[in-house]
């Protein structure tokens, strides 16, 4: 059902004056610190790496920063959803090759992105961002997100991120193709 009643100046001047305080997305991409990842799976004979039964993981420091976060001073949920969808791309992007998961469509493009928020994270607090590739085919990637306290493993969130991808590269023509163009 759609929404009916219009919204009145004052309701205006009240979702505007929130949404003016939410300020997280200035820094939210430039907060990740790379600390480990897992040895990456060499190239297989298909020209792609094989993610491990138990997963591939990559793990990222992150700290709670003023415009990362809700009125409340804690991490706002649109700043975790973020962490979660971009740092498990460029996870995920860290498996490509030039044929699988590659340019011009690095990393691909997300599918769902499910989050779970677990306890509010203030303002200052040390984070663990463990990326888990789960799974990456020739289309479909199944990545996982978990933020939690750097030092006690506290959970204050977690996302699950289905990514889709095709190879964009234009195709070569068969020579026989080729050659009968050239007759035209």
């Amino acid at each position: 059902m759609q929404p009916s009643v219009p919204f009145t100046p004052a309701d205006v001047q009240r979702s505007l004056g929130i949404l003016r305080d939410v300020g997280f997305a200035n820094s939210v991409h430039r907060a990740p610190v790379a600390i480990a990842m897992d040895p990456l799976p060499p190239v297989n004979a298909r020209g792609g790496r094989t993610v491990p039964p138990e997963g591939w993981r990559a793990v990222y420091m992150v700290v709670v920063g003023e415009d990362m976060c809700n009125h409340m001073k804690n991490l706002h949920g649109g700043a975790a959803a973020t962490l979660v969808d971009t740092v498990t791309s460029v996870t995920l992007a860290l498996l490509a090759t030039d044929s699988f998961w590659g340019y011009p469509m690095i990393s691909g493009v997300t599918a769902a992105l499910d989050m779970t928020y677990y306890d509010a994270a203030p303002l200052g607090t040390k984070m663990r961002l463990t990326c888990t590739v789960e799974h990456a085919g020739g289309a479909l990637a199944n990545l996982r997100g978990e933020l939690t306290d750097w030092d006690t493993g506290k959970p204050y969130a977690s996302g699950t991120h289905i990514k889709t991808w095709r190879d964009l590269r234009p195709k070569s023509k068969p020579k026989a193709e080729v050659k009968d163009k050239a007759k035209m």
